[in-house]
This record gives C-alpha cells, sequence and structure tokens, in this order.
C-alpha cells in the first residue's frame, strides 16, 4: 500500500513539476520577511525588548490577511489541469477517487507545511538580528506554528474541494480572497459569531495579548495561557471538514 502511495504522490508531483506551484508560497514568504525587516528597523529600542511578544501578536493577524488567498491559489493550481483537460473520468478509471483526492490534499500540503516551517526560521531570524530583549519560549514558538498549520490545512480541505467540484478556478479564488476580509473583520465580531468564520482561527487561539493606553499612547505585550482545549476542538472540526469534503468531491458528477 506504501509504494502505491508513493507511486500515486510521485505522479501527482510531475503533474505539477513544470507548473511552479513552490513560487506561490515563496512569495508570500517573502512578503512576511519584508514585512518584519520594516517592522523592526522603525521599531524603537524599547519596543525590540518585546519583539517576540511582538511577533507572535502581528503575525497571526497578517496570516488572517494572506494565509486564504495563498491557499486558495495553491489550491486551485494544483487543481485546474484537471479541471481544463477534463481528465477526472480517466484518471478514476486508474485510481480511486479517494486516492486522487488525498494526493491533491497531501501535495498542497507539503507548500504549507514548508511554508509554516519557514516562519520558525523567520522569527528565530529576527530575534538574532534585531537582538531582541527577552529570550524564545519554545512553547510559544510551538503553539504558533500549530495553529498556522492546522488552520491552513483545515482551509486547504475546503479550497480543494471547491476548485475540484467548480468548472471554472474563480469562484474557489473569490471564496478565498472574501476569507481574506472576512477573516480579518472576524477579529472585531462577538467571540461567539467569530467562531463562526474558520478564515479567522489564525488569530482565534491567541498567546499574546495587547493593551493600548489611550492616555500615554503606550502598547504593552504580555504572555496568556494558549486554549488548548479550543484548538483541540478545532482539531477534531477540521478532521471532520476534510471527511466531508472529500465525500463531496468522491460523489460528484463527472
Amino acid at each position: 500500500m506504501l509504494s502505491t502511495l508513493q507511486r500515486r504522490l510521485w505522479a501527482e508531483q510531475k503533474k505539477s513539476k513544470h507548473r511552479r506551484i513552490w513560487l506561490i508560497p515563496f512569495a508570500f514568504f517573502l512578503f512576511e520577511a519584508l514585512w518584519m525587516i520594516w517592522q523592526f528597523t522603525s521599531a524603537h529600542t524599547e519596543e525590540l525588548t518585546t519583539g517576540y511578544l511582538m511577533l507572535f501578536y502581528d503575525l497571526p493577524i497578517i496570516n488572517t490577511i494572506i494565509m486564504p488567498i495563498m491557499v486558495a491559489v495553491i489550491a486551485s493550481r494544483l487543481c485546474d489541469m484537471e479541471i481544463k483537460g477534463e481528465t477526472l473520468k480517466l484518471l478514476y478509471t486508474l485510481q480511486e477517487p479517494e486516492s486522487f483526492f488525498d494526493c491533491k490534499y497531501l501535495a498542497g500540503a507539503k507548500y504549507l507545511f514548508f511554508f509554516t516551517a519557514g516562519h520558525s526560521i523567520l522569527i528565530l531570524a529576527s530575534g538574532r538580528i534585531f537582538h531582541f530583549g527577552y529570550s524564545l519560549k519554545i512553547s510559544m514558538l510551538i503553539e504558533y506554528l500549530a495553529v498556522t498549520l492546522c488552520t491552513s490545512l483545515v482551509l486547504l480541505a475546503l479550497q480543494q474541494m471547491m476548485s475540484l467540484i467548480s468548472n471554472s478556478q474563480i469562484m474557489p479564488l473569490t471564496v478565498g480572497l472574501a476569507g481574506s476580509f472576512l477573516g480579518l473583520f472576524s477579529l472585531f465580531f462577538p467571540a461567539p459569531l467569530a467562531r463562526l468564520v474558520i478564515w479567522g482561527y489564525f488569530a482565534a487561539f491567541p498567546c499574546v495579548k495587547m493593551d493600548w493606553d489611550r492616555a500615554t499612547r503606550i502598547t504593552e505585550f504580555y504572555e496568556v495561557p494558549f486554549p488548548l482545549v479550543g484548538f483541540l476542538i478545532f482539531a477534531v472540526f477540521g478532521i471532520l471538514l476534510f471527511i466531508i469534503c472529500r465525500i463531496i468531491v468522491t460523489r460528484k458528477e463527472i
């Protein structure tokens, strides 16, 4: 079974070899790197003492804006070759629809994994280059990476489903763009309403919060306990959503 899966993943890799999909996460990664450089080169010395806390507060918000778009584009690029060529019927004679969906998903997940892992390099490099005052807590880094990767994978299942059942990639890409705006606005929604917006979950499990004093105009970042139970519930929801999206695609009439 393992060798069969490896062959199918290798075939998926060969199909997308010349599409240069890796440029998509690289471009978004470069954007975040440039944002970090701008953020900390313009920061005051006293602000750099809480540099790690500032990052763990700001990055989830940045991810809420850019990640839904990135995930939508990756899923679209991986799926549109079959949709444009109308090859799903042929492919389904060579492999099971479930296996096809899984291989597509793993192909997209690979890019999200490396993109998220790259964040750890950015965070560690920022601390070294700009000499943050406090040492980095590894637990906070792990929590941030787990939330970023888990939320991205949940959105990937949703975007891949829409890309495979749509005759055009305009609708899935529009959903990704709309999700970016809705996710950002959800940060200002009441908590019960914000929980309904999965695009906003990049910032739904904070390990850092902020206080801003209007009178003194002083911003203070502070660590808060990570909402582990809520995150685990979301992870279970993500697995269920993946199963639902998989069923929808495999039952599609072709």
